[in-house]
């Protein structure tokens, strides 16, 4: 029985360091992404707007996933998954106009798509870790 146990907080530790590492990675994923969006922005450097908008999609991906978001929360805060995943479709939506936006050379919508990934961010952090 003991063994049982053992084997089963064994699991579950992998499984939350599994989540963390994967939290951990979207962010800093996301995190470079927004600078570069950000950079493009002031230096008016498509490029670099473009490959940031990549980034923060690539990041947004890996951390879209409700089981993950759930095992990454603190027991106390596991009722506002619904948060995070929202924020996690809105900002999937925000890349997706961005880049509309760019291609039709509407640079002042895709600097507001930007802005809303921003607050997308910023709703999520201050909710979820209690700003």
């Amino acid at each position: 029985m003991k063994f049982i146990n053992v084997l089963t907080a064994a699991v579950l530790t992998v499984s939350v360091a599994s989540a963390q590492d994967v939290m951990q990675k979207s962010m800093a994923i996301m995190e470079e992404g927004m600078t570069q969006i950000q950079k493009g922005f002031l230096n008016n450097n498509i490029d670099l707007i473009t490959s940031g908008a990549k980034l923060v999609h690539d990041g947004n991906k890996l951390f879209s996933d409700i089981k993950v978001i759930s095992q990454y929360l603190p027991e106390n805060k596991k009722h506002m998954v619904n948060v995070a995943e929202n924020a996690a479709k809105r900002i999937e939506l925000d890349v997706n106009v961005l880049e509309l936006n760019l291609e039709e050379k509407a640079y002042i919508n895709a600097a507001n798509a930007y802005s809303d990934m921003l607050n997308a961010c910023a709703r999520c952090h201050s909710i979820v870790r209690s700003w």
